[in-house]
């Protein structure tokens, strides 16, 4: 199965269908776009941004209601891009996560300059392919050419098309040229215990939750030990199925790819169908309360800042002030390495991919040869590290001569303890933000405790996460049966989260929950294509294993697979910056 984010957007497609963009369409072609005439800017060598700061004007559109930069224009990291690049700029975010405001820009052909679209969207290739879009790889030739020379290469060449064009850049994309494959990172989702009950549980069961029984054990004890107790927290349900199971098939080691190294969908895997078993049998324990179904991530939140949840199963970094609250009542989190029932070693998906908000220039603006010296600036390192830790010198400096780390300034440590940090305005240029760069340098210095602890709550679980870039899939989008199996896809999903998934896990018994679980199945085979959905998954799968150049990519498939050997509660040797006590 796809990523729940990835089938968000396919209910939109019929408006880029619509016939209403820039120039005529047909499906599985690519309208040919031709760069307005403006001077070319030379390849000298030099940053391409030093050559035109002109002062300028353009719009830019952020798909995502949580966006927002109000200090813009004032604080110091603003007043810096304008000087290094001229640029003006007008943001507009939406007030509702519904894509309607995206979609109306679309549908009216009336995009801004700028816009930072999620990358999972079908909207992103679609819009390239209509025409909507500039090729970046032509901006950069005619107008950026000093960016050509610090493309990250496997990002970008992961979101070329089929016409082996790429049309934006990605934020938060873990690029090799910073991060090596094997590289230990945290998990994305982690199964977090309360530490102090969790040592009790322990001692009063004789052994270490680790094992599905054990677990249970544990949980009821709690649960009888203390009455105001949460045994066991999930995320939100919604038509999209629910975070906490992914996460929990990875626990239960759910492959995406067979012993050949064929794809595997994992709804359709026994290990998937045995983690739905393993919660239906904690339901029925009475460990998930009923309220758990129909909780908004607010109650969720609530719950975990008060310190009640024994075993959190949310993906932490969504709750991280819930967390911080419990933290500030003496209430503390730890991993916990749960094993499916054969004692097999988790396989979690750690924080690496390929992005997030994807920023593309619509062929509206006016000036695409100074947007993309914009973009070259912001995407330098010199422009991460404005971004992140504003102006050298006077918020923070180089630690040593080898460029390797930077140290806050004890200006900008003042100003934190004053809470007088909104002038530099860090951190809210996020949309073309490098986290693989901006994490290995980042300063470690001045940080409170409730700092390092956050920072640090996922990491002990670390030498479990592996890189599931492949298993997001490089669909071919000029497949002329592309959008239908996309709409298909998200339909069967949403039936079997609204209509079976519930239903599994509060089944009483396991029988009713494999008729049930098999029923779900069946409507997404009859009604939903899932079968050739499979099918043209298989083929995305081949493909992103092309890109990555990997013959194979489930962990365990590998031949420099070892299995891990940490605690109960992972390796706190990975802690950064500290010591856990």
């Amino acid at each position: 199965m796809k990523s729940k984010k990835k089938l968000l957007a396919a209910a939109f497609i019929s408006l880029l269908l619509s016939g209403c963009g820039p120039a005529p369409y047909q499906p599985g072609e690519f309208v040919d776009v031709k760069l307005p005439d403006l001077p070319a800017t030379p390849d000298n060598g030099e940053d391409s941004w030093t050559l035109d700061n002109e002062e300028f004007d353009f719009t830019w559109f952020v798909n995502d209601s949580t966006f927002t930069w109000s200090s813009y224009g004032s604080d110091e990291v603003s007043r810096i891009i304008k000087e290094k690049t001229g640029a003006n700029i007008h943001f507009i975010s939406p007030v509702i996560d519904d894509n309607s405001q995206l979609s109306n820009m679309i549908s009216n052909n009336k995009l801004p300059d700028v816009i930072s679209v999620q990358c999972w969207y079908q909207q992103c290739s679609q819009l390239a392919m209509q025409g909507y879009l500039y090729p970046l790889n032509d901006l950069i030739d005619k107008w950026a050419p000093s960016l050509s020379n610090r493309l990250q290469e496997d990002v970008f060449s992961w979101f070329s098309l089929g016409n082996d064009k790429t049309y934006g850049f990605p934020n938060f994309a873990y690029s090799s040229k910073y991060v090596s494959s094997t590289d230990k990172m945290e998990p994305n989702g982690a199964i977090l215990v309360r530490e102090d009950w969790y040592k009790e549980a322990c001692n009063a069961i004789k052994d270490d939750m680790t094992s599905p029984e054990s677990f249970i054990a544990g949980c009821n004890y709690i649960r009888q030990k203390y009455s105001k107790s949460i045994p066991i927290q999930l995320d939100v349900f919604d038509s999209e199925g629910n975070d906490s199971i992914k996460w929990l098939s990875q626990y239960f080691a759910t492959p995406f790819e067979d012993e050949q190294g064929n794809y595997v969908y994992n709804m359709t895997h026994e290990k998937y169908y045995e983690t739905l078993q393993f919660l239906r049998e904690c339901y029925n324990e009475k460990l998930i309360m009923d309220d758990n179904f129909s909780a908004n991530t607010a109650q969720v939140r609530t719950k975990i800042a008060s310190g009640n949840v024994f075993v959190s199963m949310v993906t932490p970094q969504d709750y991280q002030q819930g967390f911080i609250a419990a933290y500030n009542s003496d209430v503390k989190y730890v991993p916990l390495i749960l094993r499916n029932y054969e004692g097999d070693d988790p396989i979690l998906q750690d924080i690496r991919g390929m992005g997030y908000l994807y920023t593309m220039v619509t062929t509206n603006a006016k000036r695409p040869d100074k947007i993309i010296k914009v973009l070259d600036f912001l995407y330098s390192e010199e422009g991460q590290r404005l971004v992140a830790f504003g102006k050298e010198g006077e918020t923070w400096n180089w630690k040593d001569e080898k460029h390797e780390e930077v140290v806050w300034t004890q200006e900008y440590l003042d100003s934190v303890s004053k809470d007088d940090t909104g002038k530099y305005g860090l951190y809210q240029m996020t949309l073309m933000m490098n986290l693989a760069y901006i994490n290995k340098i980042k300063p470690l210095n001045g940080r409170k405790d409730v700092d390092v602890y956050i920072d640090n709550l996922k990491r002990p679980a670390s030498p479990y996460s592996y890189d599931y870039t492949a298993s997001f899939l490089k669909d071919d989008t000029s497949d002329k049966s592309y959008n239908e199996l996309s709409v298909n896809e998200t339909k069967g999903v949403q039936r079997w989260s609204t209509s079976y998934l519930a239903k599994v896990l509060r089944s009483s018994t396991k029988e009713q929950a494999k008729q049930y679980y098999d029923q779900g199945i069946a409507y997404m085979r009859k009604n939903c294509m899932l079968d050739r959905v499979i099918e043209f998954n298989a083929k995305s799968y081949q493909r992103a294993k092309d890109a990555l150049g990997l013959e194979y990519a489930w962990p365990k498939n590998l031949s420099t697979y070892i299995s891990p050997e940490t605690g109960p509660n992972g390796d706190f040797s990975y802690w950064r910056g500290a010591t856990h006590e």
